[in-house]
């Protein structure tokens, strides 16, 4: 009785939702001009504190000379530890290169 009881306290205390904040065409921040055309598949940055650094983590995560992601979305997740509780976000997209967007 006593484990199933520390379990549930456990269990209680250590739980944590995610929730689809964001959807968006075009997000960068950085400055960026458009037409555009897509030519690398979709990746998932790694998660940070504040929204645009996930956004800056998922932009460098595709490597160089991408500075834009078009067609992403932007999530949350939120750990809660008793009293105490953080937020982690994560952003994932197309990137393009405006750099190669012919006018």
């Amino acid at each position: 009785m006593k484990k199933l009881l520390l379990f549930v306290l456990v269990a209680v205390m250590l739980q944590g939702c995610s929730a689809r904040m964001l959807d968006f065409t075009v997000l960068s921040s950085k400055n960026v001009s458009l037409p555009v055309k897509k030519d690398s598949p979709r990746i998932k940055g790694k998660p940070a504190s504040t929204i645009k650094g996930a956004v800056d983590n998922a932009i460098e995560g595709a490597g160089t000379g991408y500075d834009a992601l078009i067609d992403g979305v932007i999530y949350s997740t939120v750990y809660y530890a008793v009293i105490y509780s953080w937020v982690r976000y994560s952003v994932e997209g197309t990137p393009i290169k405006t750099s190669e967007i012919k006018k």
